[in-house]
């Protein structure tokens, strides 16, 4: 009975995380809420809904801005959208508000 518990549980969260999406452009940064930065989004050239995020369309991705990891994040994102170059992300969970968590990148040369 505990493995079909355990077995179950992690089925569903599976289910309701995504993953490493695909090389896409990312378009806009956005900074609102709290005066520490940790609210920022990323918006991407395409959608990304995660199942299990109730307030998103996946357009507006979360980033932990008053991170270290989220600070890398935004610069790796500044540095695309300025020279016009796509990233691939890793999109994961929800946050506070129902959107999804930008939780890994990967920017290469050539892309």
């Amino acid at each position: 009975m505990k493995n079909l518990m355990l077995f179950l549980i992690l089925s569903f969260s599976a289910t309701t995380y995504a993953k490493w999406q695909y090389y896409v452009q990312p378009v806009e940064l956005l900074y609102e809420g709290d005066d520490n930065g940790s609210r920022a989004y990323i918006v991407f050239q395409d959608k990304f809904p995660v199942d299990g995020c109730t307030n998103q369309n996946g357009d507006y991705i979360r980033i932990y801005g008053d991170t270290q990891k989220g600070q890398y994040f935004i610069s790796t994102l500044l540095t695309a959208i300025t020279a016009n170059k796509k990233v691939w992300p890793d999109i994961s969970g929800c946050d506070d508000w129902g959107r999804p968590v930008l939780t890994g990148l990967r920017i290469k040369t050539g892309v």
